[in-house]
């Protein structure tokens, strides 16, 4: 005879909450952007509210000029400070387990183990799910802030839509490039990105993105493309122009070729031609902490930069009238821009 239900049902539960963490490190192991975005501390957990606010500066202080020493100081009120403001996206799903296969998955002559498959599930397919999300096409009335949809194929300026309640026509940036609430775009084509000129017209866009320069911080860290994009950025035989690596990157698993200070990586949900440069000190994941959530602020680094956040597990219900029961799973998350012209989209380059 198998061990009572109460004793097994505790013992999934708690092997569900001790393993979460690892269910959530993998969600960070599993998706490139979500790798960098850990490894490079921008996942915040909040706890409270039902929105996540991210703060932008869009514009300069109008008052600062050269002017003759006897002319007036003007002292207009200044607004530049605004706040983007984002939903909160649910992640959820369950754990369902029989009673009956509960038995029959106890003692010496057990079929599974029936909580390791549950958690190897779990460990499967929220990262799938949260990683297509984030690159979503056209997200839809529940789905979290998508990159590929937030960043336009449209030309610097004539951007339009609302990212986080502020309206892009309002933020062009053509006659002051600081009030700019537009992502960069080019459509000028690179035949051979893993040739010295592509490798020049691809770096050239890089630094595009970059409004401030050199600075470490206005530079892109990160490129998502397709696999027919990468495998041409390898495939030239000279040793001289290849591009360098980012071995914190490879070191979570994740093969990337370097263009200036940004580690590109191929991505499954990448239009085919199409290269993404982002910046994540100008991009986070933010999560709602719950019940569980024992810390907020920023998240524990585990290993090599892998990010650990748990997420919120319920304890088991048996149903009424089923020979069942479920432990219910969530996250609550949106990634959250704080500026638009540190990313920018490259199209048009010829694929392998």
């Amino acid at each position: 005879m198998s061990v009572s239900y109460d004793r097994i049902a505790r013992d999934i539960a708690f092997t569900l909450e001790v393993k979460s963490e690892k269910i959530f490190q993998n969600i960070f192991l599993n998706n490139g952007i979500l790798a960098a975005l850990g490894m490079n501390g921008r996942v915040k957990v909040r706890r409270g509210g039902n929105r996540f606010d991210e703060r932008t500066h869009l514009g300069q202080n109008s008052t600062v000029g050269h002017r003759s020493k006897f002319a007036q100081i003007p002292t207009d009120f200044q607004n530049n400070f605004l706040t983007a403001y984002y939903g909160q996206a649910l992640c959820s799903g369950s754990a369902v387990i029989n009673l009956i296969e509960q038995d029959q998955n106890a003692g010496d002559s057990k079929i599974d183990d029936l909580a390791e498959g549950l958690i190897e599930e779990a460990k499967l397919t929220f990262p799938n799910k949260i990683g297509d999300a984030v690159m979503k096409a056209a997200p839809g009335a529940n789905d979290p802030d998508s990159i590929v949809y937030n960043i336009q194929a449209t030309a610097f300026g004539s951007q339009t839509g609302t990212l986080g309640g502020i309206e892009r026509s309002s933020h062009t940036g053509v006659a002051d490039a600081t009030d700019a609430w537009q992502n960069q775009y080019s459509a000028t084509a690179i035949a051979d990105i893993g040739a010295a000129a592509g490798i020049a017209a691809i770096s050239k866009f890089a630094w595009t993105c970059s409004p401030g320069g050199s600075a470490a911080t206005e530079q892109p860290d990160v490129g998502l493309t397709t696999t027919g994009v990468f495998a041409k950025m390898t495939g030239s035989a000279d040793t001289l122009r290849r591009y360098g690596v980012n071995d914190k990157m490879l070191k979570l698993g994740y093969d990337n070729i370097m263009i200036n200070r940004a580690a590109v990586m191929a991505d499954r949900n990448v239009t085919a031609g199409y290269l993404y440069f982002l910046n994540t000190n100008y991009l986070r994941m933010q999560v709602l902490a719950g019940s569980n959530t024992k810390t907020v602020g920023s998240v524990s680094t585990i290993g090599d930069g892998a990010q650990s956040i748990p997420l919120q597990v319920r304890p088991p219900i048996e149903s009424d009238d089923y020979l069942n029961y479920a432990i219910k799973m969530y996250l609550v998350y949106n990634i959250t821009w704080g500026g638009l012209r540190q990313h920018g989209l490259q199209t048009t380059i010829t694929e392998a």
